[in-house]
């Protein structure tokens, strides 16, 4: 991105999150969706309305509530508003289908005794969305619970959040706890209440949600952490650690149950979101080789030829003689011939192209933003993998076409140079000629 294009990216969020704050100072709910569901519309990613819209505003309702200019009901609302803003992000994060990476855990807890936990969802949905397997504590969670978690779920990374100054001893004895219980396990640090004397000890800030995914792989792929010396300082009440205290807040209890209760139900429709994505998820994977499937694969193509900006290319691979195959050793044998070519495509292709099992013994391949020369290349790969005994001496012809303008243009010329690759004696790839766009 150039520095004027930088510039006017942040004068946009700038006043987007200008606008959120006073849609969230009068309580108009609906507007704050409005707001939200523009932005992503807009094409702001899912982290950058989090982080650079939601975030700030919530951070001046803080200080207008701290100088008394809201009150405790006004910063409720506010919260609630706000917390489902961030569901309609994590639906459009959950849209993504990223696939997992890590079988590892996430867990995220608020520090005993702080209850402020929106900077921790926001953590939370863009692990979730980036495709780690998180588990989400909320708010004040308790010494000896979070120890108890943290024994029998052993995260690979623990984020503790601390909103507001307070006892840092509660602080510091979650960390020894963790390092007890799990020392292997790594932990990460977030919100303004962590003390500096904890910032500069190995354990990192996450400053953004838009930091966290790198954090959190840096610390996955790190070395353990060793306890610091100033963690026991801490939980003996060394006073060169003390934070002030939170000032006494006034309390309403009907605003309270208001906003935990709406919390509740956006934490149901997340539920409901989860599961629609995961059933959305088996109705587009082939259940053999779990691969992409026709549908999900013809989805993908039609995306990219809908936007006239975009050009990739398709490969079409067929297994060479698979009916043999399945004569001479079963359908059992041809089902791992069938995986283990899979496997192969799914390895030799990269990580942005979409490979799919579009028939028996029929795979395909969509390349984004490649000329069909750049497919050929990587067909070649996928045929010298397979042909190199990936799957137990079969080979595969592929054709490949140019996709752009036409998705069943596109699939005719690719499907036409695979005949000419299987009828030119197979185990080979061939391009086909420049697409011509087929008309209704």
């Amino acid at each position: 991105m150039s520095p004027s294009a930088h510039r006017a990216s942040e004068r946009t969020a700038a006043s987007l999150a200008s606008r959120f704050l006073d849609v969230l100072r009068v309580g108009d709910g609906p507007a704050a969706d409005r707001l939200v569901d523009g932005a992503l519309a807009a094409g702001m990613a899912p982290e950058a309305v989090q982080a650079l819209v939601i975030g700030p505003a919530m951070v001046r309702i803080g200080d207008l509530w701290e100088c008394r200019a809201l009150t405790v009901a006004d910063e409720h609302l506010a919260t609630s508003i706000s917390h489902r803003a961030l569901f309609r992000v994590f639906a459009a994060l959950s849209a993504r289908r990223v696939e997992p990476r890590s079988r590892e855990r996430v867990l995220l807890a608020a520090v005993e005794g702080q209850h402020h936990v929106l900077g921790l969802r926001m953590v939370a949905d863009v692990l979730e969305g980036g495709g780690f397997d998180v588990l989400y504590l909320g708010a004040d969670v308790p010494v000896d619970a979070l120890g108890a978690f943290v024994a029998e779920h052993e995260p690979a990374v623990v984020g503790l959040g601390c909103s507001i100054l307070g006892d840092v001893g509660r602080l510091a004895e979650s960390l020894w706890t963790i390092h007890a219980d799990a020392p292997r396990t790594r932990i990460m640090l977030g919100g303004p209440g962590v003390p500096a004397v904890l910032r500069t000890v190995g354990y990192p800030l996450v400053a953004s949600s838009l930091d966290v995914l790198t954090v959190v792989e840096g610390l996955i792929a790190g070395p353990p952490q060793s306890l610091p010396e100033v963690v026991d300082l801490l939980r003996s009440g060394d006073p060169a650690g003390a934070a002030p205290r939170e000032h006494a807040v006034e309390t309403d209890a009907v605003a309270g149950r208001l906003a935990k209760a709406a919390d509740e139900a956006v934490d149901l429709a997340r539920d409901h979101v989860r599961r629609a994505e995961k059933y959305r998820g088996l109705a587009y994977r082939d259940p053999l080789t779990g691969l992409t499937n026709r549908r999900g694969f013809e989805d993908e193509l039609k995306a990219v030829m809908d936007d006239p900006s975009s050009r990739g290319a398709v490969l079409m691979i067929d297994v060479d003689s698979f009916k043999a195959v399945n004569d001479d050793g079963g359908h059992d044998e041809g089902d791992r011939v069938l995986c283990a070519i899979a496997l192969a495509i799914g390895e030799a292709v990269r990580p942005d192209d979409v490979a799919a099992r579009v028939g028996g013994d029929e795979f395909a391949v969509l390349l984004p933003a490649t000329t069909v020369q750049e497919a050929c290349v990587v067909g070649e790969r996928v045929r010298s993998v397979i042909a190199g005994g990936a799957a137990a001496g079969v080979s595969v012809s592929v054709g490949a076409a140019t996709a752009s303008g036409d998705a069943r243009a596109a699939l005719l010329a690719a499907d036409t140079a695979l005949y000419q690759a299987k009828t030119s004696g197979r185990d080979r790839v061939i391009a086909a000629a420049p697409v011509v766009a087929l008309r209704d």
